[in-house]
């Protein structure tokens, strides 16, 4: 794809300018040499820029096509965005594709530090939220995923026990807006979308997905929730990958898109969801996977054969 090339020739470009730069610091210099290595720079530097006014134009028409494939499809729905501490880019980008899908986002939920990565002070913490004397940290991370995806999945039961209150009292999990008691209980429940976002340039010192968002969505999915993963073409977190890649996770039974900073991943976002809630053929499952590394760049057409039930 168009992206991918991109990517490719600025690499080669770098590593060309490089090796230039050694060749010209030497004490014997190869003229000829170094002319090839300026003209093949410069070669990759043209087909760069070729490919990313080629990407532009692409972007131009998406953008022109949003208001047809994305805007209001989902109107009447409302929904949650779960992300990491350190990742926020991907969450606000996910908020607002989803607003303008007609979502109403309840709340962009983050999971901490010490959800994801607890150590010893954080343990009296997961205690107290999940009613146990397990000391573990691995063992109390593990069943809070575990509750946390359960609450999410299917909703409050209106009782003073909530976990995802207790979660947010005692600094495991934060939110983007104030809650009152009333929109905590909406939070959650059959049906109602969950988009799980990451991407883009690894926090310091802050864990990545694979250590909770990656099991998460897992469990989720598990729990036949209607869910979305979502990430930038520029992902070092690797979240939508592992995602595909995870081998308790069925393909198409959840939306995944690898391109979320552009138009297109935004339509292919609540179209995917569109057709994850309506479910139009029962013969497959209904999600896919969109976006630059995914099988088609936005629903449509046959699904795959790994898709059928």
């Amino acid at each position: 794809m168009i992206s991918w090339r991109y990517h490719v020739v600025s690499i080669v470009a770098v590593v060309l300018a490089f090796g230039l730069g050694v060749v010209a610091g030497t004490s014997v210099v190869n003229d000829e040499l170094v002319k090839r290595l300026q003209l093949n720079n410069d070669r990759s530097t043209q087909q760069r820029d070729e490919a990313q006014a080629e990407l532009a134009v692409h972007e131009r028409a998406a953008q022109d096509l949003q208001s047809v494939l994305r805007d209001g499809v989902l109107a009447g729905r409302s929904g949650i965005v779960v992300t990491m501490e350190g990742v926020d880019q991907p969450a606000r980008r996910a908020v607002d594709e989803l607003a303008a899908a007609g979502v109403d986002v309840l709340a962009s939920l983050e999971i901490t530090r010490r959800f994801a990565e607890p150590d010893a002070d954080d343990v009296p913490a997961l205690q107290r939220v999940l009613g146990t004397s397990s000391a573990d940290p691995d063992t109390l991370r593990e069943r809070a995923v575990d509750a946390f995806a359960i609450r999410l999945a299917v909703g409050s039961d209106g009782g003073s026990g909530d976990v995802l209150t207790a979660m947010l009292d005692e600094g495991l999990v934060t939110t983007d807006r104030d809650l009152d008691r009333a929109a905590l209980q909406s939070l959650g429940g059959v049906g109602q979308p969950i988009v799980l976002a990451a991407g883009g340039t690894p926090a310091q010192d802050l864990p990545g997905p694979g250590a909770v968002l990656l099991p998460v969505t897992d469990r989720l999915v598990e729990l036949g929730a209607p869910v979305a993963a979502v990430a930038p073409r520029e992902d070092g977190y690797g979240f939508v990958s592992q995602v595909r890649d995870a081998g308790g996770i069925p393909d198409c039974s959840l939306v995944t898109v690898d391109d979320l900073d552009l138009s297109l991943g935004g339509i292919a976002l609540a179209m995917g969801l569109d057709r994850l809630l309506d479910d139009p053929d029962p013969a497959f499952r209904p999600g896919g996977d969109y976006g630059v590394g995914g099988d088609r760049m936005v629903p449509g057409g046959e699904p795959p054969a790994s898709c059928r039930t």
